[in-house]
């Protein structure tokens, strides 16, 4: 079963929200998705707000889904992903970066809103 997701647009960036059970399907349909919508409404910059996806990410989920984000968003998008401490991490971030993605992995939306706002 996949996730639930809410996609608000707001003037410059997105903001989407994913309620569900953790797989590693369900995430790797969802960045698909993020980059579509990102795609479709011309925005460079998202909020992706995975508070609400249940389950603990394995590590090795963690670098295959930071391997497919860095293939899929390369550096044309600017995500912030809210995650809380038992979803991805800093192991995802660092995967994703090193293949170009810009990427955070941060505990919540004013965050989020930090640095997606940084150097513009």
């Amino acid at each position: 079963m996949g996730l639930e997701v809410q996609v608000h647009v707001a003037s410059t960036r997105l903001s989407i929200k994913a309620v569900g059970e953790y797989s590693l399907a369900n995430l790797y349909d969802l960045f698909d998705r993020v980059k579509e919508e990102s795609a479709k409404r011309a925005t460079q910059g998202v909020i992706l707000d995975l508070a609400d996806v249940a389950g603990t990410i394995p590590i090795m989920d963690m670098i295959v889904l930071g391997k497919h984000c860095s293939t899929i968003w390369k550096s044309a998008h600017r995500i912030a992903i809210v995650s809380p401490m038992e979803g991805l991490h800093k192991v995802f971030e660092n995967v994703a970066r090193n293949g170009g993605a810009q990427i955070a992995v941060v505990p919540n939306q004013c965050e989020a809103m930090e640095w997606l706002t940084l150097d513009q």
